[in-house]
């Protein structure tokens, strides 16, 4: 059951001290996350602690067995559903006001220009390299920044575009 908004004003209210920080530009944000691994678990939880507005997620995989041990949101229960609907229903459970998505298939044949241009930002946490060529080419010629983040074995990389 989601909160009044007078009971979500006092979720915030850390966030109203940082100066700074715009409560109501995060709240108003409508961002594309592709990828919902190891890190695309982690950016879903943290938008939603946020309180990001509107979120879309985007992944075509199902939840294995060995997911379990590098993710936050998927549970034994999960193994075997579409991980973008198993991430909807937590990240509705971290924070029930949030508008979630989950488009499960390649996000390439899923996102289209002008749904594309609906958002403030992609953040792309997918571990196929041909996704994030396609992705920043999208996001290049929509005008729409890019997060690109990935993570190996040994190194992290974090990119913004433009």
């Amino acid at each position: 059951m989601p909160m009044e908004k007078s009971n979500q004003s006092t979720r915030y209210d850390r966030h109203k001290l940082i100066d700074w920080f715009s409560q109501e530009d995060i709240e108003n944000s409508h961002i594309a996350v592709v990828g919902t691994g190891a890190v695309g678990n982690e950016v879903l939880k943290n938008l939603a602690l946020l309180g990001v507005g509107k979120i879309d997620i985007f992944d075509f995989d199902n939840i294995e067995i060995h997911n379990l041990t590098r993710t936050v949101l998927f549970t034994e229960s999960d193994i075997g559903r579409s991980k973008v609907d198993a991430a909807k229903e937590k990240i509705k459970l971290i924070n029930p006001n949030i508008d979630v998505n989950a488009f499960a298939g390649d996000a390439w044949e899923l996102i289209g220009f002008d749904q594309l241009k609906s958002y403030n930002s992609v953040i792309c946490c997918a571990d196929n390299f041909e996704i994030r060529i396609q992705l920043n080419k999208l996001c290049y010629i929509s005008k729409i920044d890019l997060v690109n983040l990935a993570i190996d074995s040994k190194f992290v990389s974090i990119e913004t575009f433009p």
